[in-house]
């Protein structure tokens, strides 16, 4: 093989290694680089925050040594490379004039001249090799630290604005939150605006209530004050009333729209609620006392927000019925056949005494700590009516037959069945209420005392006793499926046996409940019984008969 060839070759390979070299350092810088940035994005972000300049400063100076350098060695290349090889030109062309030098010598077999010659062309070819490697370090070195700082300064930037994506994430948050209270702002003004419209009908139940009391002047002219007897039910009879002021009540009725108004936290006819407030100023100091009576008494946190109530009210048809019995109306079914309409009444803590609503519409309505004493609502829709916390006295539900069917409904398209689905009846206390054959599906006694009530073929699926007590209770014939008895005391001697044997067959499942013996002295101690019972009463409705609490052991099978 010719020398020269293979000397040209060597330089050549040499050449395409420096060549290739190059770009994989800058390859490789730059991953070094983007590994770096990304670990002090973990791990030092805050650092590279506050040290940018520094860190920029560093590669910047590092750029302009390297340029500087890069400068130098081509403005001195020749300088230089006449010191160190001792040729100043490196063009490949100039290997030329050695190459041939040293091949006339060696073929003139002068050795000398040939390895003077060789000498030259190793020079030259190192000279050569040194100026091209010299020049790719310095263009490898810019590009390499030109990528590794955009390598970092690119990742900074990105975790940067992930940075700002997570506060811009809090500040919709927080946004979303105003706009969230601005929603609720909005639903109050709607249903306000309702209310405001409410309001201004009821100037016509002023006007109703007018008519009536110049009615029952003329009927029954004796004032309060005056010695005389004062008849207080049924001083009007509805049969009697113009059809004109029937029409003006059955259209008032209808008028008023149900809606949601502010609940204050304050009720003025409660007594727990007043004592809460009483006690909520010794809060601080007596704290566990406050405690106990917050679970005797069902109080809630009250909060410091304004906030509606939690379904749809009519206070103004609450309004036309206490008119109407504070005009001696207390036979409503004349009202009822005409079309009054009294769902959704807002009437808590009303005293309700004698009155009769067969037919009444009275679904939603909410009469909340109210009394009720010798009510007859049998006949009557009160589908998701709440008695919560109310005291009902001798009343009945009861579906009703032709012996109770008040005029102007037929006796004979009876019976009219009650309709009490999803009743609230929840920490109620009652004495000889009677549910006979009325439909109670979904209605909730949770915390109620119930004294020898009856549910006699009443429909009580999937209705609730949760901690209810529950003497000399009548289920004969009652649909008790899926009905709920947890922590209910039921007075007896078996009470499943009983329970099981008085409802409808294969109603109620007594395998679903263990039973534990309770003494009465604890039964006085739960606070509806401990207000409302002597020891003596328990013992008249349910003589003989010890006190037992129920625990569901099994789930309810669809």
């Amino acid at each position: 093989m010719d020398p020269q060839s293979d000397d040209q070759a060597k330089i050549g390979s040499r050449a395409v290694q420096a060549g290739v070299f190059g770009p994989w350092l800058g390859i490789l810088v730059f991953g070094f680089g983007l590994a770096a940035g990304i670990l002090i994005a973990f791990s030092g972000f805050a650092f590279l925050e506050d040290s940018a300049g520094v860190v920029v400063l560093v590669f910047l100076s590092a750029l302009a040594v390297v340029a500087i350098l890069g400068s130098v060695l081509f403005v001195a290349r020749k300088p230089i490379l006449r010191v160190v090889f001792g040729h100043a030109q490196t063009e490949i062309e100039r290997l030329a004039v050695p190459l041939a030098e040293m091949a006339e010598r060696a073929i003139e077999r002068d050795p000398t001249g040939a390895t003077r010659a060789a000498r030259d062309v190793v020079s030259l070819g190192l000279a050569r090799y040194a100026w091209i490697t010299a020049r790719r370090w310095v263009i490898a070195s810019l590009t390499a630290l030109i990528a590794a700082m955009a390598a970092l300064a690119g990742t900074a930037l990105l975790f940067k604005q992930n940075q700002l994506i997570a506060a811009q994430s809090d500040l919709l948050r927080d946004q979303n939150s105003r706009i969230e209270e601005q929603t609720v702002l909005l639903t109050q003004q709607v249903q306000l605006a309702e209310a405001e419209r409410n309001a201004a009908l009821s100037v016509e139940i002023t006007g109703i209530a007018a008519r009536l009391g110049s009615a029952l002047d003329r009927i029954d002219p004796v004032r309060p004050g005056s010695g005389g007897e004062i008849q207080l039910f049924n001083a009007l009879d509805p049969a009697e009333l113009d059809r004109e002021l029937i029409l003006r009540v059955t259209s008032i009725s209808r008028a008023t729209q149900p809606y949601r108004f502010l609940d204050l936290g304050v009720r003025a006819q409660d007594f727990g609620d007043k004592l809460r407030h009483a006690m909520d100023r010794r809060r601080a100091d007596l704290p566990a006392t406050y405690a106990r009576m917050a679970d005797a008494f069902q109080w809630a946190e009250e909060s410091e927000e304004s906030r509606l109530i939690d379904r749809p009210l009519s206070p103004e048809r609450g309004q036309l019925l206490t008119v109407l019995m504070g005009a001696g109306i207390h036979n409503l079914e004349p009202l009822n056949f005409a079309g009054l309409d009294l769902s959704f009444a807002h009437m808590p803590n009303a005293d309700i005494t004698v009155l009769t609503g067969l037919g009444a519409r009275l679904s939603y309505a909410d009469f909340s700590g109210s009394y009720l004493t010798e009510v007859d609502l049998g006949g009557a829709s009160l589908e998701n009516v709440r008695f919560r916390g109310a005291q009902i006295r001798r009343s009945t539900f009861a579906v009703v037959g032709p012996d109770r069917t008040h005029p102007p409904f037929l006796p004979e398209n009876g019976p009219y069945s009650t309709f009490l689905s999803g009743a609230d009846f929840n920490r109620s206390v009652q004495f000889g209420t009677d549910f006979t054959g009325a439909y109670l599906t979904a209605a909730s006694f949770d915390d109620a005392v119930l004294v020898a009530p009856n549910f006699t073929d009443a429909a009580l699926g999937a209705s609730t006793f949760r901690r209810a007590v529950i003497i000399g209770a009548n289920f004969s014939g009652a649909d008790l499926k899926s009905c709920d008895f947890d922590g209910a005391i039921l007075f007896g001697t078996d009470v499943l046996a009983e329970l099981e044997g008085a409802a409808f067959p294969e109603s109620f499942i007594a395998s679903r409940y263990e039973v534990e013996a309770v003494p009465i002295a604890d039964v006085m101690q739960l606070n509806g019984v401990y207000q409302n019972l002597e020891q003596s009463q328990i013992e008249t409705a349910a003589p003989g008969a010890g006190a037992f609490r129920l625990r569901r052991i099994q789930s309810f099978e669809n």
